[in-house]
């Protein structure tokens, strides 16, 4: 389901008024690692006398250990059973760093104790303490993983980021649900009970703006990522599709349309201000604003077909960037901004496309059946996407050189995945 495309058909519309359980995860992780990646050993936690195994096990150690094998730092060895975890039995086992964790409640809080040792050295390496609720077991993981990350890699791993996307899972209505970068912990965050689209953060993460029917027209809706404090944009014109915030999250550009032509508009977070950046009598969609806010990738008709163009932040120096592929779309530009990544159509099927702004060579990722509408990760080693592969819509995450191919989504359809812009 092409953007482009659902806005031609829809234009009309719009312009009118435990042990056994730490080996079974194992099974999944210690393989396909790298071999350069520093080989830890993560025991089970230890327990104190009120908390039980199955308590930890699927909300905190499994998602712990499936953080670290994603993270390319880390390459997990298994301990032997039923053997004591210190730094010699790990040693042994082939394993650099030994990761030794405890659990216990103290009123109604999990407090977790994290102690990472050398066990060449038999020297602590860092140790912390961690207190969150039991809801708070799957974030308090992916908060160690990335402490772990950043101490050998100087910067964390991507395990505290969220996953915006459009899902009809609940009642059939296309509504704004949030996930970890894994696929877990989907909550939703929009209630119009309408059609909903188009998710995009504020560089904060604080906020997401998107489009909204609840009114019968199409309107730029703010809320929190908390799913609170939701706000109309009045912009004073027609369409209101696709929004952008800017890198400063000053400006928000959009899809508008006065007397029935698409063009580019920008429009501040606050209400104020608009602008229009485009004025071809043809149709301009999907903006999207490189990482230093001074740039605009955006999908023009006015080649001919859908292609990708660049302009500057003020509407100037217009250029074609894409010259490969029957009809492009929905580009974005990589975190370091080197990179533009979009939907191409090749021999009939659409893809996802990479493409290197300095040298224009590009790569086709992504594979069976239609995938549309990336986003990178921000790190910028990862592009999440929408594929129709299984015969319904869902989100996939794929490495930029397309390895890694992992399905995060598995209830009702669901589209327009955008990645958060932070870490944490």
């Amino acid at each position: 389901m092409k953007r482009l495309a659902l806005y031609l058909a829809i234009l009309p519309l719009l312009l009118a008024p435990v042990a056994a359980a730490q080996q079974q995860v194992g099974i999944d992780i210690y393989k396909n690692q790298s071999a350069a990646a520093v080989k830890l050993a993560v025991p089970f936690p230890r327990l104190g006398s009120e908390v039980t195994p199955q308590a930890l096990q699927d909300p905190f150690y499994a998602p712990l250990l499936r953080d670290l094998a994603f993270s390319d730092v880390f390459a997990l060895v298994a301990l032997p059973p039923n053997v004591a975890a210190t730094t010699v039995v790990a040693r042994r086992a082939g394993a650099q760093g030994l990761l030794n964790l405890s659990a216990s409640l103290e009123s109604g809080q999990y407090i977790i104790e994290a102690r990472l040792y050398d066990v060449a050295s038999n020297s602590l390496q860092m140790g912390r303490r961690y207190r969150g609720s039991p809801a708070a077991l799957t974030r308090l993981a992916h908060t160690i993983a990335n402490d772990l990350v950043q101490y050998f890699n100087g910067k964390p791993g991507l395990f505290l980021s969220q996953i915006a996307f459009i899902s009809t899972r609940e009642g059939g209505h296309k509504e704004i649900y949030l996930m970890d970068y894994d696929g877990s912990n989907v909550r939703r965050i929009s209630f119009h009970n309408t059609i909903t689209l188009s998710p995009h953060w504020s560089p904060d993460d604080e906020r997401i703006v998107y489009t909204s029917f609840v009114r019968g027209t199409s309107d730029l809706y703010l809320v929190s990522r908390h799913g609170g404090g939701r706000v109309r944009l009045e912009t004073g014109v027609s369409l209101n599709i696709a929004p952008s915030f800017s890198p400063d999250g000053k400006d928000i550009a959009f899809v508008g349309s006065v007397a029935g032509n698409p063009d580019i508009y920008l429009i501040g977070a606050d209400g104020r201000n608009l602008r229009r950046l485009t004025s071809a009598n043809t149709i301009e969609s999907t903006p999207s604003w490189s990482p230093t806010g001074r740039q605009i990738a955006f999908t023009s008709s006015r080649s001919g077909t859908p292609q990708i163009f660049v302009m500057d932040a003020e509407g100037t120096n217009v250029r074609r960037v894409s010259f490969e592929g029957e009809w492009n779309d929905d580009p974005v530009f990589s975190p370091a901004g080197d990179l533009l990544a979009y939907t191409s159509r090749v021999n009939g099927r659409f893809q996802i496309r990479v493409l290197n702004l300095a040298t224009q060579e590009s790569s086709v990722i992504a594979g069976d059946g239609s995938n549309e509408q990336p986003s990178w990760s921000p790190d910028g080693k990862y592009i999440v996407f929408m594929s129709n592969r299984t015969g319904s819509w869902h989100i996939y995450r794929i490495a930029v050189d397309g390895t890694a191919l992992t399905r995060l989504t598995s209830v009702g359809e669901n589209t327009a995945p955008e990645w958060s812009r932070r870490f944490e």
